[in-house]
């Protein structure tokens, strides 16, 4: 009988622990300056390239961004935001692809 009632249990321990796993850093990049314009949305692990140059909002819930002014996370690293701190900037940045660690 033990056995049976156990069983829920564990289905919804594990439930609650894959609901929790899906909260990611994410890397919002903006065509123009001050947050306008079309947006792309990063939230992959590894490489990415960034399209849009004009500002960025960054939500660390996590894992860092590495970012890189070379595509495909190509050459030195240059900038690295924090897993745990959201960042942003107004202005262009020159930025050209994020490495998400996970």
């Amino acid at each position: 009988m033990k056995r049976i009632a156990l069983v829920p249990v564990i289905a919804a321990a594990m439930v609650a622990v894959m609901g929790s796993a899906a909260y990611a850093s994410q890397y919002v990049a903006y065509e123009g300056p001050g947050f306008t314009g079309r947006q792309q949305f990063i939230d992959a692990c590894g490489p990415s390239n960034i399209h849009y140059h004009g500002s960025y909002k960054w939500y660390g819930d996590g894992q860092s961004g590495r970012m890189y002014n070379q595509p495909n996370a190509q050459g030195v690293m240059h900038f690295e935001l924090a897993a745990d701190r959201n960042a942003e900037q107004r202005t262009p940045v020159g930025w050209q692809s994020i490495f998400i660690v996970c």
